[in-house]
């Protein structure tokens, strides 16, 4: 099994965007700020599944297709900001974990952790699944122990 461990610059090059499967996640987020609805949903899997573990420890479903509506329908800036990316990857599938700070119009909204389950499909990869959690603590100390050097 590959590990690898990405920071900004490194998972923006071009080059690694076409052979990693980081490739469907920046493109996910990209497609949030552009408000681009078709872009978002390009890079699930037809059986895709999109999920946020509450507070509570209750697990929440959302349908991918209203997702991308929703965020294409927002009238405001959305930016999602990776703070560190690690990838194990194994054949087809592979694993990425991504500790995050979330703007709405440049202000900081939230902050927490994405895990998306990613596999290749017909030589493109594509999320499988995604779950993330908010954090509920200072998402300024969050940010600060969670970008990477």
């Amino acid at each position: 099994m590959r590990i690898l461990t990405l920071v900004g610059a490194l998972f923006a090059s071009s080059a690694l965007a076409d052979t990693s499967p980081i490739s469907p996640v920046q493109a996910l987020f990209d497609g949030m700020r552009e408000h681009n609805s078709e872009k978002i949903l390009a890079q699930f899997t037809d059986n895709a599944t999109l999920k946020r573990v509450k507070p509570d420890g209750q697990i929440q479903q959302t349908d991918i297709g209203k997702f991308a509506t929703s965020i294409a329908n927002h009238p405001k800036y959305l930016d999602e900001q990776l703070l560190s990316v690690n990838i194990a990857v194994e054949g087809n599938l592979a694993s990425v974990w991504t500790p995050f700070a979330f703007y709405i119009d440049g202000t900081l909204s939230h902050c927490g952790s994405n895990h998306f389950t990613v596999v290749k499909v017909q030589e493109s990869w594509k999320l499988l699944d995604v779950i993330d959690v908010g954090y509920e603590g200072n998402c300024e100390e969050f940010i600060h122990n969670n970008k990477k050097p």
